[in-house]
């Protein structure tokens, strides 16, 4: 084989590796939290953020202890939360909500979101299992 056909080839190979990295580095949510795990935390949303695929927000409360703790919770990806409901309306900066979630394997302070509770009684399922 010519050596400028085989440096074409190896090229052509790394571009397609290299294509593909984003898609081996995305997770599965029972590799990230502990479906063993599952906890209730109340409060405000402090923010909201959209980092493709999955939104982000964090909620601020208060502990049984009496100070207070902020939560990074984890959603399914954009386009399958707001299919459920989960949209720029109700997911606000300042709304009271109630989360439930399971606890992140090597950050306990982000939870993956089973569902959430909005003031008023509204709740918006997220999923069932840790899977």
């Amino acid at each position: 084989m010519p050596r400028a056909l085989f440096a074409v080839l190896v090229i052509a190979g790394l571009a397609a590796m290299s294509l593909q990295a984003p898609t081996l580095a995305h997770h599965t949510f029972v590799t990230k939290y502990d479906s063993n795990k599952l906890v209730t935390v109340s409060g405000t949303i402090a923010s909201v953020s959209y980092v493709n695929p999955h939104i982000f927000f964090e909620v601020s409360g208060t502990t049984k202890s009496g100070g207070t703790s902020t939560w990074r919770i984890e959603t399914e990806g954009i386009l399958a939360a707001r299919a459920k409901g989960l949209t720029e309306a109700v997911l606000k900066d300042g709304a009271r909500v109630t989360v439930t979630g399971w606890l992140g394997r090597d950050n306990p302070g982000e939870i993956g979101l089973k569902s959430i509770t909005f003031a008023g009684g509204r709740t918006i399922s997220m999923r069932k299992t840790a899977r």
